[in-house]
């Protein structure tokens, strides 16, 4: 049965860094031609009734569904407090993904100011910061998102720090886990996600040499992970996902049943967070909810299309959890919404 569990939001495609590894925030020379430029999601920004009248259709559908509010960056919302003050409002459960760099600031101190308060956070932080060697913007970027992570302890429900590991950071994945934990500041594990086609418009990784394979040294530190009694999430239920899956070989198996969306910032659907697709985003987040709750037929459809034609396969880990949640909805449910974390 088709029940959506966890919905992603791209809700800005503006963004106050340009990362390298990232597509979603500027056009690129090998962009599909089916693909719109940036100036389109500017443009075409979801307002904030949309996004409050497509999270009251989400709730009527499925009042557990977990919401992953992403950019761009998500602050660059001028109504991030409008937003986060109805899901609030509504028990809808949620978390924030940011960059929580120093220009992001001011807007966290300000949704602070005008919530009752914040579920979830969610930042970045490299394992790269325990390498003696390295040096430049990726480290800085890194050390001054895991002070801003622990300045927010007892302000903030959930804190949550996501960490992307490549074949160099491998090394350096348990000290940071374990230093996170001793901040009490969740860690979300998941390896760097190769751009296999120009359809997947989510990463610009194309390097492989990056890629983490399963090998002894992978499964000697997920074995050391597994045994810690450090804060990761889901550890029992992801990071034998991750193993499963290495280097990038995760199938959702959506032709089965759909369980997650995903909504770009001009309120299309897209086949998934690495891929837009060109099917599905035909449809509409408003549209592909109906007024009773349930979903429109197409959208399924649509999406099993796309991912015939356009997928090869990822490590998206929240699509493991959203199936692992339809074997077993109970204990899957206690886990997302006893910490309301996700990802």
């Amino acid at each position: 049965m088709d029940k959506i569990q966890i919905t992603n939001w791209l809700a800005t495609r503006k963004c106050n860094l340009r990362c390298k590894y990232c597509r979603i925030v500027r056009n690129y020379k090998d962009i599909p031609k089916e693909y719109p430029n940036m100036k389109h999601y500017i443009d075409n920004e979801m307002t904030t009734n949309y996004v409050i009248e497509s999270l009251r259709k989400l709730k009527i559908h499925n009042p557990d569904m977990f919401h992953i509010f992403y950019g761009g960056e998500i602050f660059l919302r001028s109504d991030l407090d409008v937003i986060i003050n109805y899901c609030n409002k509504e028990n809808i459960h949620y978390t924030i993904i940011t960059n929580n760099s120093e220009h992001i600031q001011p807007k966290l101190e300000y949704l602070l100011l005008n919530t009752d308060y914040i579920t979830g956070l969610t930042s970045s932080v490299d394992p790269i910061i325990f390498s003696k060697e390295e040096r430049g913007d990726i480290v800085k970027k890194s050390l001054e998102g895991l002070k801003r992570l622990t300045s927010y302890k007892g302000v903030i429900k959930d804190l949550v720090a996501e960490i992307t590991v490549d074949s160099n950071t491998l090394k350096y994945l348990y000290p940071l886990v374990e230093e996170l934990s001793s901040h009490n500041i969740s860690s979300s594990i998941t390896f760097i996600d190769p751009a296999k086609s120009p359809y997947y418009d989510f990463s610009n990784v194309t390097d492989d040499s990056l890629l983490v394979y399963r090998n002894k040294e992978l499964e000697d530190v997920f074995d050391k992970l597994l045994n810690s009694n450090f804060d990761i999430h889901m550890k029992n239920t992801l990071l034998p996902k991750l193993l499963e899956i290495a280097p990038s070989n995760m199938d959702c198996e959506l032709e089965k049943s759909l369980n997650n969306l995903t909504v770009d910032a001009d309120g299309s659907v897209r086949l998934c967070l690495r891929i837009r697709g060109c099917e599905t985003p035909k449809l509409f987040i408003k549209d592909s909810i109906l007024d009773d709750g349930s979903l429109n037929p197409n959208l399924h459809r649509s999406m099993i299309r796309d991912k015939k034609n356009y997928c090869r396969l990822c490590n998206w880990t929240c699509m493991a959890m959203s199936n692992e949640s339809t074997k077993n909805t109970n204990e899957v449910s206690n886990l997302l919404h006893s910490d309301k974390r996700m990802l």
